[in-house]
């Protein structure tokens, strides 16, 4: 079976070469994650989230370190994309750590320098509400950086961490970030507002700012997100990869699917001011994703599809993966 493309022909043979990054996970980081991973071929995966419910970062014990360090043979913990490269040539995941907000260390930014020790290099700002960094997504009344804030992302990028706005941040916090940053700069995971009015989506403004740097942004694929109910369809999720490729450009568009696997969330929401009912189902069992799209297994049919809406291999391999690894290789400068 040969695929047709938009400059000739995609073999199967180019479509399985195609190196798949995700920008960014929220599953528990555990088997069931790297069982879809690696069943999904999936080569790199920004990880951010609980380990057998402890959260990255939150113990000293480190059960994100000690699950690396008892699977080798499987993955392995990358702090550069020379990491990421030998990983893939090994036949490992690559694990990169990150963290979509990193209220633990309070206001003391010497603590960032110990946490990219530990393998940091992506750091969001805010997470839906405010902090001591900025406002969130789901706000009123969302401002600019604090004055923490902005030595909060000046130290991001003297350490070479990336920085992550938008998404869960709000817009305004997000566009003073950028006043104070240099170089590119990503969204791991959000929406397009354009395509599904919610405060978690990001307006086609940001986008084409964040491109306008160099940077990438990430699409999730969280159902709320793309279809007002129901579970929606890998199409409603390649709409909106399409949608921005289309504003901002192939080289400036990832994969942030933000999935949940290994995370158990029954009955109703109960932190209403972070998980409004605009952002979120108010019923956990409502929290899911597109059919043909619960786990990395399904990222095959979003290469066919964009396969079938004419994208050349070379802008395929971008979206899937390569634009993450020239952002990181960039902002991490290995």
């Amino acid at each position: 079976m040969r695929m047709k493309g938009e400059s000739g022909l995609m073999s199967e043979a180019h479509a399985a070469d195609t190196f798949i990054v995700n920008g960014l996970d929220a599953s528990d980081f555990g088997d069931v994650l790297i069982d879809s991973l690696r069943a999904g071929k999936v080569g790199a995966c920004l990880v951010s989230s609980s380990s057998n419910g402890v959260g990255l970062f939150q113990s000293l014990d480190s059960p994100h370190h000690r699950y690396l360090n008892a699977h080798p043979d499987r993955i392995t913990l990358a702090r550069t994309v020379a990491d990421i490269e030998r990983a893939r040539s090994e036949g490992r995941v690559a694990i990169i750590l990150g963290l979509q907000v990193a209220d633990m260390i309070d206001e003391d930014l010497g603590q960032l320098t110990g946490l990219h020790a530990m393998g940091l290099r992506s750091c969001g700002l805010s997470y839906n509400v405010g902090n001591y960094v900025g406002s969130g997504c789901t706000e009123l009344d969302q401002g600019p950086l604090s004055r923490f804030g902005v030595a909060f992302v000046e130290t991001l990028q003297s350490l070479r961490i990336a920085v992550d706005i938008g998404g869960h941040g709000s817009e305004a916090t997000a566009f003073d970030a950028l006043r104070h940053t240099t170089g590119p700069v990503v969204c791991t995971h959000t929406a397009v507002r354009a395509l599904r009015n919610t405060p978690r989506a990001m307006t086609d403004r940001l986008f084409k700012a964040i491109a306008d740097r160099g940077g990438v942004v990430g699409l999730a694929a969280f159902s709320f997100f793309l279809v007002p109910q129901g579970p929606g369809t890998v199409a409603d999720f390649v709409r909106q990869l399409d949608y921005a490729v289309k504003l901002v450009g192939a080289d400036h568009v990832g994969l942030g699917l933000d999935f949940i696997l290994g995370k158990n969330y029954t009955g109703p929401v109960n932190d209403v001011a972070t998980f409004p009912p605009d952002a979120y189902p108010q019923q956990y069992e409502g929290w899911i994703y597109p059919t043909g799209l619960t786990d990395f297994t399904g990222l095959a049919t979003v290469m066919d599809s964009l396969v079938k809406l004419n994208y050349t291999p070379e802008n395929i391999a971008k979206v899937m993966g390569g634009n993450w690894m020239r952002v990181w290789r960039e902002v991490w400068g290995a």
